[in-house]
């Protein structure tokens, strides 16, 4: 680790490794099995947590918590490791859980909140105040807006734009009955608009857009655009459309 005039309370377990041309500041702490790539950058006060992997030239914001432990590690089982791609952006007040797994070049807003068993593909954008249940699949370069809030067990493909304060549901029952906590799954290239919700286990298709406050109970088909409460389909996505997320990263 390179020398670092803010280094004051770093604290480091000896089984951890840090790259060469790193920088930690006050205060960071970092757990067991640890491995930290080069050039990596961790703000003050942050926590990591082992079994976990930094990829090279990741930027860390102060005040996050990676690797945190989920309720089944705090009940006595083992913790899978959390990693972390290369070139990643990790704003600060952000938790990761154990077991996390993000691609390169991710880039997070602030207090950002990923739960165990999570996968987020490369170049994605996940923004502030974004909460991730846990069991999900996110796709490559999909854009989440502030304050979204993905359900457990949902899948994203890539290319998926959820704008803001976006909401997806796995209890249709809303916990007065026992079922199988499902996910909505929303394929490649799919947008959905500001304030939407989306109801457990409903699939929308491949490049379908959905409006703004939408509230989609039923499975939409590819190329569809829905709108609505409850959201009905319109008419066809124009010939002209695409997701420009394919483009833009």
């Amino acid at each position: 680790m390179a020398a670092n005039p803010w280094s004051d309370g770093i604290r480091v377990d000896p089984s951890s490794e840090i790259g060469s041309g790193c920088e930690l500041g006050p205060g960071v702490v970092v757990g067991k099995g640890v491995r930290i790539g080069d050039g990596v950058v961790v703000g003050p006060h942050t926590i990591i947590n082992g079994p976990s992997e930094i990829g090279d030239g990741t930027n860390i914001g102060p005040h996050c918590s990676l690797g945190y432990p989920s309720r089944r590690v705090l009940r006595g089982g083992s913790p899978e490791p959390l990693r972390i791609g290369r070139g990643c952006v990790i704003r600060s007040g952000s938790v990761l859980y154990e077991g996390v797994s993000i691609g390169e070049g991710v880039e997070f807003g602030h207090y950002v909140l990923v739960r165990e068993n999570v996968e987020i593909g490369g170049g994605s954008l996940i923004g502030t105040n974004v909460v991730i249940d846990g069991n999900c699949r996110i796709g490559s370069r999909v854009s989440i807006q502030t304050g979204a809030y993905i359900c457990a067990n949902s899948i994203i493909g890539d290319f998926v734009f959820l704008g803001p304060y976006c909401v997806l549901t796995n209890d249709k029952y809303a916990a007065q009955k026992e079922v199988e906590l499902k996910g909505p799954m929303i394929e490649s290239g799919a947008s959905i608009g500001a304030n939407s919700v989306i109801m457990a286990g409903v699939r929308i298709g491949e490049g379908a857009v959905i409006g703004a406050q939408a509230l989609v109970n039923r499975d939409v088909p590819k190329r569809t655009i829905c709108f609505g409460v409850p959201a009905k389909g319109i008419r066809e996505v124009p010939s002209g459309w695409r997701p420009l997320l394919k483009e833009r990263r």
